[in-house]
């Protein structure tokens, strides 16, 4: 079944809140030694990247102020 726009949005959302958390009480030396860690970020960036690949053209063109590319 299709996605919708507002399901891709919530991947993007939780992906990054997710990131948002755990970065907020991980300290560099943690990251860098905790190899499911850092896997674990590498696999949420993945995430959001797909999803917003699948956010419609004129979605992006409607929030140009967004460096959806850059994402």
């Amino acid at each position: 079944m299709p996605r919708s726009l507002a399901d891709y949005l919530q991947h993007i959302l939780d992906e990054i809140e997710y990131l948002s958390r755990t970065a907020k009480n991980t300290d560099k030396d943690t990251f860098l030694n905790d190899e499911t860690l850092r896997r674990s970020f590498v696999r949420s960036i993945e995430i959001i990247g797909e999803a917003v690949k699948q956010i419609p053209e004129a979605t992006r063109k409607q929030y140009p102020q967004v460096e959806w590319r850059s994402i």
